[in-house]
């Protein structure tokens, strides 16, 4: 595909013309269309890949089972994609970490389940590293992370 002059798009089989041409078909480039549209603009979206989404991908497991491979968790603070969720109607759902937590000192690695240790002298240990991750996640603003400084 290649661009031509005052916006339009040629393909060895058409031309178009649009106000706005999106590069990439990942959620921000779809979203941007969409917002676009909704302004009442012309968008071309342009995507190298077959299929839209960008990082999400889902992966088909036969028998009509599907699992997600690409980005697929989002947290508490990213108020924007859980808006844009709901909606675009994408049911979101609570991720479940079944399984054993694996405890490692010494080089010695011991399975244990629920959330006590089983050294409970590491105890002071995990909570100094939580309040230093605490202490560095205070300084970042969830609206603006790009703004905090660097270590």
């Amino acid at each position: 595909m290649s661009s031509t002059q005052n916006g339009d798009i040629a393909t060895a089989h058409h031309a178009r013309r649009a106000d706005v041409v999106v590069i990439g078909a990942g959620l921000a480039g779809l979203t941007a269309a969409r917002e676009l549209v909704a302004a009442g603009k012309s968008v071309a979206v342009l995507e190298a890949r077959d299929w839209v989404g960008g990082r999400l991908l889902n992966h088909h497991l036969g028998d009509g089972q599907v699992t997600e491979i690409g980005g697929q968790f989002v947290g508490p603070t990213q108020d924007h994609i859980l808006a844009l969720a709901k909606e675009a109607g994408v049911a979101t759902y609570q991720a479940a970490v079944p399984g054993e937590t694996v405890y490692v000192n010494d080089g010695k690695a011991k399975r244990f389940t629920g959330h006590t240790p089983p050294d409970l002298f590491a105890l002071p240990d995990m909570g100094i590293a939580l309040a230093r991750i605490c202490q560095a996640a205070a300084k970042v603003d969830p609206a603006a992370p790009w703004q905090a400084r660097r270590p």
